[in-house]
């Protein structure tokens, strides 16, 4: 095979227990109370003034890596009220289905801190201090999913990069902040 096609059969593995992983802590964690209804979306192109409103759809935070020229960014919405995020280069169309871009998945969760910290205790992994008074997890199974939440917070975010190491740089230099401001 290809390095190509390792790459990608990689970056597909990677997604599948991604989600995977989100799912087992949305189910762990439970489901916010008094929220807007979210709208599952196919993926498309969004600007930053459409982010600017997404928030209000959803009633919680999302969060992103900010502006990232040339890269355009796709939105998906699930119908639970995740969201994510991909930063696609210039001549890549929404849903693409190569895995090796900059994500950031937003997930609600009940209290994502205490979520975050039962699957590090399941997994025997320790949560490591993040940005502000935030908890990091890096993920075991995968060297380009850290996980980030706040005390106090429904949302757990997920920083997907193929590169090892550039999603936890990402969220320890402050760069990972909601859409809204």
């Amino acid at each position: 095979m290809s390095g190509r096609g390792d790459r990608r059969v990689l970056g597909a593995v990677a997604a599948g227990l991604l989600v995977a992983v989100a799912i087992g802590l949305a189910i762990v964690g439970g489901s916010g109370g008094d929220r807007a209804i979210a709208v599952e979306t196919p993926p498309h192109f969004v600007d930053a003034h459409e982010l600017g409103e997404l928030e209000a759809s959803l009633g919680h935070s999302a969060y992103w890596a900010g502006e990232r020229p040339p890269a355009r960014l796709e939105l998906r919405q699930e119908a639970e009220g995740s969201v994510y995020l991909r930063y696609l280069p210039p001549g890549v169309k929404p849903g693409d289905p190569d895995q090796t871009y900059l994500t950031i998945g937003t997930y609600p969760v009940v209290d994502a801190v205490a979520a975050l910290e039962r699957s590090a205790a399941e997994s025997e992994v320790e949560v490591e201090p993040g940005p502000g008074d935030g908890v990091v997890l890096r993920n075991p199974d995968s060297r380009g999913s850290v996980y980030l939440a706040y005390p106090g917070s429904d949302v757990q975010i997920e920083v997907y990069d193929p590169v090892p190491g550039r999603s936890l740089h990402l969220i320890r230099s402050g760069a990972i902040v909601p859409v809204g401001g």
